[in-house]
């Protein structure tokens, strides 16, 4: 039975807030999954949120002018004071590329209110960095310390790359086991 079905089955318990820790739980792993959105969406209508319906629903392939959403998108455009406030209140934690084209509408035209407000937006997931895949000790050469403080710091990487290396080691043993 998958989360969805899990999710259906707490609404059908009235247990409408363990669906939503449920499928937000499931959106930190699966953030683009419009099943997970959709159905997010309709527990927060029918809790009475709308604000956060529509913020769930901003993120889907539904129309702006879906007769079941249009109330949800209005809120969530009316309730806040600043396109940063409803940047923040999106449930968003994948790139844009990964949602819906409709979705990626929606959010070019709020990077472009930001812009317009002079800020910029980039979801938390968009952020890249070089090296992701760990730290590359070299990289701690570069540090204008004196040359007393080098072999301290290089002492540290070198604590840190064998800290990361054994947490990903030990997590491997445990998903064998």
């Amino acid at each position: 039975m998958g989360v969805i079905d899990r999710a259906q089955e707490d609404l059908a318990r009235g247990e409408p807030l363990e669906a939503v820790r449920r499928l937000s739980a499931h959106l930190q792993r699966e953030p683009t999954s419009q099943a997970a959105l959709d159905l997010l969406a309709y527990t927060y209508a029918a809790l009475g949120s709308p604000v956060q319906a529509g913020a769930a629903w901003f993120l889907t392939s539904r129309p702006d002018d879906d007769p079941v959403a249009v109330e949800a998108f209005s809120a969530l455009q009316q309730h806040f004071d600043t396109p940063e406030q409803m940047a923040r209140a999106l449930p968003m934690y994948a790139p844009s590329i990964g949602y819906p084209v409709q979705a990626r509408r929606r959010l070019a035209v709020l990077e472009a209110r930001l812009r317009a407000s002079g800020s910029e937006w980039q979801p938390f997931a968009e952020v890249h960095y070089p090296d992701q895949d760990g730290v590359a000790v070299e990289d701690f050469e570069d540090w204008d310390d004196p040359p007393r403080t080098r072999s301290g710091h290089r002492v540290i990487a070198a604590i840190l790359v064998i800290a990361m290396l054994s947490s990903a080691a030990f997590a491997v043993i445990l998903a064998l086991m």
